[in-house]
């Protein structure tokens, strides 16, 4: 009997199906899991995740300073200085000039991304911004819709630091919060040092300090070295921001003795010395800085420390020391790139010597060669203080202060050489004032000057307009020579940089052709002067008076301000800037401790001009008269600072419009408080950082530069503010061009218009005349080969009977 066809067959067959069958139903609800994580991942998370890898990558690139707990915000109208959520009358990062430490900003730019993945505050651009939103939104999807997915948990951490470095904090938190809460993962010592990040960031100090010593912990117990180093830079990060010098330096010593990576204990000494200066803590400053090469410092990181020494070295006047570690430095080919840095400080080290002009051929050497670095800028600085300061040069110096403004210097340093530049443009326009009232004087007192000059002015001018013809007729022959119009710029531009040089370089205009002056528009036309030479010598003292107080107060040259305060004295005593002047010199003779020639003056100008408004001033400075002060409120008490600090708070919940409305109010309400600038300038930030509205932006930064001008708040933002300024002015030149532009192709259009129906019109009169023409000549033709006898007006009817007459 065969066994396959029997009973017991069969029903082993069933029951190996049904084993087979429940064998693959267990395989396949096993890897439900495995296909959810499959499809997920082919979906969603591979795309976000590489999208995030390449954005953080970029933020990372971004971050300038690993130590700072918010960076500044960049110009553009992205400008200003981020907010500082301390107390409210505290703003952004301080920059240290104690010592002259320069801030370097590309400290960190090499190291950023081996040191620390956390970049705090850093200033997104819009690609950025919107690539992290996007990262956003697919993680969104997984968190929504693949709870069960293994990467849930990485969806989550990922949506975190897009928050963070969005600066949203507050949903940043919410995310470590829920990943927190997961119970152990991967991410969970990573994500409770973001965590405490975001404690910190929202004022929450205690809970995030206490997070981070977690994560130190931790992190040294799990050998996570990478994750120590994170918490530790954000701990001093903190203390610096928070200006608790003393608590940064202490983490950083206990970084050191525990920390076993060599470059980031270059970064950490390197950052322990800028703390120490901070400090004033100079010697201690000098140890840090010598220690960094002890370790694995970057080519950046060691060159920056070396620098510092110098520097400080400098600073204690140890001066030859200095000039060695400076030479060492200089010849170390590692050192190459950094040259120009080099020999800016070695420029220093010659100006403090006395021997200026070493620095000042070693400064012109920098300023030429190195024209694409900010190098070029601090020398042609350096080169303006030099002239200014020493040889008393206002037409080099004001040269170049001048071209700072388009070099790649640092802002601060722009605006200190705009701020040069426009006192020496004052200067020099009360000096041509002055030079042209004392020609006029001249021109009174001896006419035939006037008449002299005169014949010698038009006598130049004519030359000149002869040399432009001559000029002009040679270029076009050049042209008729098939010279090409480029060589004609370049030899133009040739021209104007030699006219130029030749105007930098001569200063004596007596020496100087009248025909190059007026050229150069240095020489006008003589005027006959039509008032006295006593209303000219009034214009005189006045003027003289201008100059002076130029030098006391804008060019602090204190000896040139007293030299015309007392030529106004004596030789102009009897005009009404007597008064004044008088007061002026006995200000200077107080500044030089000349007490007898002060109080002199101020004696006399109480005694003989009661009605005078500077009696009272005199009489203030001999302490005559004892001024009662209204005393409005406690000292150091601001009845606005309540006020300002919660209008903080409520900026920080982001309410920015509400922000923006409390500000308002203070200044409104207290415009004499000291906190009245600062909410102006932190509604312009509102309105730039938070809000995108630049053109409110520079609305406040303007009521800021113009109500609040002795305000240091508006050095942070006059620089920006004239830019957008500038910007809009040229937006509106460039908008108004393009509508002449418009009127005057729509008024060629309308004249080709006219001027083709004129055309058209006489086409067609000319068509009809042809016609007309055509028609007759036809009917001409027409009457011709008719036969004569069909006429009876002009042949005679045959078969009448012919007239006597013509028989």
């Amino acid at each position: 009997m065969n066994y396959k066809n029997t009973p017991a067959c069969r029903l082993d067959r069933k029951k190996l199906f049904a084993s087979a069958s429940l064998f693959l139903l267990m395989i396949v609800l096993s890897s439900c899991g495995i296909w959810t994580d499959f499809t997920t991942y082919f979906n969603t998370y591979y795309n976000a995740k590489t999208l995030f890898d390449q954005t953080e990558e970029e933020v990372l690139k971004q971050k300038k300073d690993m130590f700072a707990f918010r960076e500044e915000q960049q110009p553009n109208l992205q400008y200003g200085v981020q907010p500082n959520p301390q107390a409210g009358y505290q703003y952004g990062a301080q920059t240290n000039t104690q010592l002259g430490v320069q801030t370097n900003t590309q400290v960190g730019t090499q190291t950023g991304t081996q040191y620390s993945g956390v970049p705090q505050g850093v200033q997104l651009t819009g690609s950025l911004s919107q690539n992290l939103t996007k990262v956003i939104e697919k993680c969104s999807k997984i968190l929504q819709y693949e709870t069960n997915s293994s990467y849930f948990p990485d969806a989550l951490f990922m949506t975190g630091k897009a928050f963070f470095y969005m600066q949203e904090y507050a949903k940043a938190q919410r995310k470590f919060l829920e990943l927190a809460n997961l119970g152990e993962t991967k991410y969970s010592l990573e994500n409770k040092l973001w965590l405490a990040k975001t404690y910190l960031q929202l004022r929450s100090f205690d809970e995030g300090l206490k997070l981070i010593e977690d994560v130190k912990a931790d992190a040294i117990k799990n050998d996570k070295e990478q994750l120590f180093d994170d918490a530790s830079i954000a701990k001093v990060s903190f203390f610096i921001f928070r200006e608790e010098y003393l608590k940064a330096a202490d983490e950083c010593k206990n970084y050191l003795s525990v920390s076993k990576n060599d470059e980031s204990n270059a970064l950490v000494c390197y950052e322990l010395g800028k703390i120490y200066l901070k400090l004033s803590d100079e010697q201690n400053a000098l140890q840090a800085f010598s220690s960094v090469p002890k370790y694995s410092p970057t080519v950046e990181i060691e060159f920056r420390s070396r620098i510092e020494y110098c520097r400080l070295l400098k600073q204690l006047n140890r001066i030859d020391e200095c000039e060695s570690a400076l030479e060492t430095l200089r010849y170390q080919g590692k050192f190459k790139n950094y040259l120009d840095e080099i020999l800016i400080e070695r420029g220093e080290i010659y100006d403090d010597k006395d021997q200026p002009k070493l620095a000042v051929d070693l400064y012109r050497d920098v300023d030429s060669t190195y024209r694409q670095s900010p190098s070029s800028g601090i020398a042609s600085m350096k080169l303006g203080e030099i002239y200014e300061r020493r040889y008393r040069d206002y037409d080099s110096s004001y040269k170049y202060y001048k071209k700072v403004a388009l070099s790649l210097a640092p802002r601060e340093m722009k605006t200190r050489s705009d701020n040069r530049a426009r006192n020496f443009e004052k200067y020099f326009q009360i000096k041509n004032q002055l030079d042209d009232y004392n020609l006029k004087i001249t021109y009174l007192k001896n006419p035939s000057r006037y008449l002299q000059d005169s014949l010698d002015y038009d006598f130049a001018y004519r030359q000149y307009q002869d040399e432009n013809r001559r000029l002009a007729e040679g270029q076009t022959n050049q042209m008729n020579q098939a010279q090409t119009q480029q060589e004609l710029n370049n030899e133009f531009i040739q021209r104007q940089k030699a006219m130029l040089q030749q105007q930098t370089n001569l200063k004596d205009t007596k020496n100087i052709p009248l025909k190059t002056l007026i050229a150069q528009g240095r020489a006008k036309k003589p005027e006959r002067p039509n008032f006295s030479v006593d209303s000219v010598n009034t214009l005189v003292a006045q003027e003289m008076y201008n100059l002076g107080s130029n030098f006391f107060s804008e060019l602090n040259v204190p000896d040139s301000a007293a030299f015309y305060f007392k030529e106004i004295l004596k030789d102009y005593s009897n005009k009404p800037v007597k008064v004044q002047t008088m007061y002026a010199l006995g200000t200077y003779y107080q500044t030089v401790n000349d007490t007898v020639r002060a109080d002199s003056l101020f004696k006399y100008i109480y005694d003989n001009f009661p009605k005078n408004l500077l009696s009272n001033a005199a009489a203030e400075k001999l302490g005559l008269v004892k001024q009662e002060k209204i005393i409005t409120i406690a000292k150091n008490i601001d009845p606005a600072e309540k006020f300002y600090i919660e209008a903080e708070k409520i900026y920080y919940e982001k309410k920015y419009e509400a922000a923006i409305d409390s500000f308002r109010n203070i200044y409104k309400n207290y415009p004499t408080s000291l906190y009245a600038p600062k909410s102006v300038y932190y509604i312009g930030l509102i309105y730039e950082d938070d809000l995108k509205m630049l053109d409110s932006a520079a609305a406040a930064y303007g009521k800021l530069t113009k109500d609040y001008t002795k305000s240091p708040l508006v050095n942070l933002v006059m620089a920006k503010y004239s830019e957008f300024m500038n910007e809009k002015e040229k937006q509106k030149r460039e908008a108004e061009a393009k509508q002449k532009e418009a009127v005057l192709k729509q008024k060629e259009a309308e004249e080709k218009l006219k001027v083709s129906q004129a055309q058209n019109k006489m086409v067609q009169q000319k068509a009809v005349s042809d016609s007309s023409r055509v028609k007759e000549n036809d009917e001409v033709r027409e009457e011709q080969k008719q036969p004569a006898n069909l006429n009876p007006k002009i042949e005679p009817d045959t078969t009448k009977k012919q007239s006597p007459i013509l028989k």
